[in-house]
């Protein structure tokens, strides 16, 4: 038997014994155990049976299932990996150009607020320099104002303190009245506070980083505490600016008001004024010009006008020392006044050319203003005398002295004492015989008493 009909024999076997090709079958029944499977295998006319349990069978089946499974699925990721790797390159670009422009607006942010920092640095540099500026215009102010005060208080203007009543703000009260004081009011001069702008360190800048994290109030609350900082020092400086003009302007007023005082008082003795001092003598019907608030005029100007003012009354005030306008001797009663009276020895009428003053013997007579002694002996009726030459025409003279404590050629001032009281001459009794002469001719002492109870703190 050839090899193709046993082949073919054993086929027929094999599909009659699994029932093939019969047109007959038996009926399955449900639960009916399978036999196992027998493959045969014919290679070169070597035949081979295997058998295959439905097990392993089934296991083969579900193993070729799962990799036929696997393989789709590694078919499917390699056709749609390039889409994913598109996709996520997408994506990763798209975070990339987010996180990259998110940075680019941080950096502009950071240098927006670097730049504004700077400028508030910058402008509060500025401010600071503005201040310090000021400061120290204040304080070289401050200095030639206190040599001016010194000035002033040399000429009697007494300086006010601060927190005076309005009414003792000027010396036109005192000039009105005839007080003793000519107050004025210096104004604050302190400029403390000012000193804590010494370096920018000292003031709080805006924070950068706040505004970076989106805390843009603090940064708004530095600047206005910066802005009030500022506020405040230069309101302090605008008030002391404003406290020096109203003190000049208040010194000045109360150095005028005394330099007219003097020459009205002075033109009304006919005592010549110093050239170029107090013309006017306070009248105001030979005045013009156009009107300039003080408090607009430049400090200098205003220093300059002071200054110029208080050399006058400086001038003045010397002038005043020379003329006789204090009491020879003040608490004691008039006894005899200047003028026509009735002789007290002849007990007729007879020209009385002084004052007489009743004083005990041995009180001390002091000169009425400052001058030179031109004579001082024994002068007939006048019996001891002294003799005081004022300048400018004016002489004093003090009869009736029981000793003279002066000699000729002898510089006085005023309050010097000259002698003591006496009864020397022609007296009737202790008393000081008190004359003022002007040009040779004897005047009215009372004139000048009366002037200088008007001048009363000046002189």
């Amino acid at each position: 038997m050839s090899g193709s009909q046993l082949s073919q024999q054993t086929q027929s076997e094999i599909k009659r014994h699994h029932g093939f090709g019969s047109s007959v079958r038996e009926p399955k029944s449900f639960g009916r155990r399978h036999e196992p499977t027998t493959v045969t295998i014919n290679r070169a006319g070597n035949v081979r049976h295997f058998t295959i349990r439905p097990v392993f069978l089934t296991l083969a089946v579900s193993v070729a299932a799962v990799f036929m499974i696997g393989y789709l699925g590694a078919t499917a990721y390699l056709v749609f990996r390039d889409q994913l790797i598109d996709a996520s390159r997408t994506h990763n670009a798209r975070l990339l150009r987010e996180y990259e422009s998110r940075i680019a607006t941080l950096r502009a942010n950071l240098d927006q607020v670097t730049s504004r920092q700077l400028l508030d640095q910058q402008e509060i540099e500025s401010k600071i320099d503005t201040l310090m500026q000021r400061q120290e215009m204040l304080r070289e102010r401050k200095g030639k104002i206190g040599l001016l005060l010194e000035k002033a208080e040399k000429q009697g203007l007494t300086v006010d303190t601060p927190g005076s009543s309005s009414s003792d703000r000027t010396g036109d009260k005192a000039a009105a009245d005839g007080n003793a004081t000519d107050p004025v009011r210096t104004g604050s001069i302190s400029i403390e506070g000012t000193t804590r702008l010494a370096s920018a360190g000292g003031v709080p800048l805006r924070s950068g980083h706040d505004m970076m994290a989106g805390d843009r109030a603090k940064g708004t609350n530095g600047i206005a505490a910066n802005e009030k900082l500022f506020s405040g020092l230069s309101a302090r400086i605008e008030n002391v600016n404003a406290s020096q003009h109203a003190m000049l302007v208040d010194i000045h007023r109360a150095a005028s008001a005394r330099n007219a005082k003097i020459a009205k008082v002075l033109k009304r003795l006919h005592v010549p004024l110093p050239e170029g001092a107090g013309e006017n003598g306070g009248d105001n019907s030979q005045m013009g010009g156009p009107f300039i608030a003080a408090s607009l005029a430049s400090f200098d100007s205003n220093i300059e006008a002071l200054d110029g003012t208080l050399d006058e009354l400086d001038t003045m005030t010397a002038r005043l020392d020379k003329v006789p306008l204090a009491n020879p001797a003040p608490g004691h009663p008039v006894t005899s006044t200047f003028g026509v009276r009735i002789d007290p020895f002849l007990k007729r009428e007879a020209m009385h050319t002084g004052i007489d003053f009743g004083a005990p013997i041995g009180m001390r007579v002091k000169a009425t203003a400052a001058g030179t002694v031109v004579e001082a002996d024994r002068n007939g009726g006048y019996g001891n005398m002294v003799e005081i030459d004022h300048g400018g025409g004016i002489a004093t003279r003090y009869a009736h002295l029981s000793a003279i404590m002066v000699k000729v050629g002898q510089k006085v001032e005023r309050g010097t004492v000259i002698g003591l009281v006496g009864s020397t001459g022609r007296s009737t009794g202790p008393h000081l015989h008190y004359e003022v002469r002007r040009k040779g001719n004897a005047v009215n002492p009372a004139r000048y008493l009366k002037a200088g109870r008007e001048l009363a703190g000046i002189i």
